[in-house]
C-alpha cells in the first residue's frame, strides 16, 4: 500500500470507524448533540485551513466519512437533528474564521 496515494481513503475509513464508535458510546442525547456540534466546528476549521493551500477533496472525504460513521452509529437520537447540529457547527465555525474572529495560530494577528 502506498501511503502517498491512499492516505485520504485510509483516514476516511478511520474517521468512519471513529464516528461510529463515538456515536455508539455516547448514549445521552445531549452529549451526542454537543459532540457532533463540536465535530462540525473542527471540520470547518480543517476545511478553512486547507481550502486554498492543498487539494480540498481528500479533506471533504474525511469530513463526510466522520459524519457518515456518526450518523450510522447514532441510535439514541434523531439523525436529522444530528445532521442539523453538525451543519450549524460547521457554518458557525466557518463564518467565524472568514470574519477573522478565530485566527490561525501561526498568523501575525494571533499574538497581540
Amino acid at each position: 500500500m502506498k501511503w502517498d496515494e491512499q492516505w485520504a481513503e485510509v483516514l476516511s475509513l478511520t474517521f468512519v470507524a471513529l464516528g461510529f464508535i463515538l456515536a455508539l458510546l455516547l448514549q445521552s442525547v445531549f452529549f451526542s448533540i454537543i459532540t457532533v456540534f463540536l465535530g462540525g466546528f473542527v471540520a470547518a476549521r480543517t476545511y478553512y485551513l486547507r481550502l486554498h493551500k492543498e487539494p480540498i477533496f481528500p479533506f471533504i472525504l474525511i469530513i463526510i466519512g466522520f459524519l457518515f460513521g456518526y450518523l450510522v452509529g447514532n441510535i439514541w437520537s434523531s439523525r436529522l437533528l444530528t445532521l442539523i447540529f453538525f451543519i450549524l457547527g460547521f457554518a458557525l465555525s466557518y463564518y467565524l474564521h472568514v470574519k477573522n474572529l478565530f485566527v490561525i495560530f501561526k498568523s501575525r494577528d494571533f499574538i497581540k
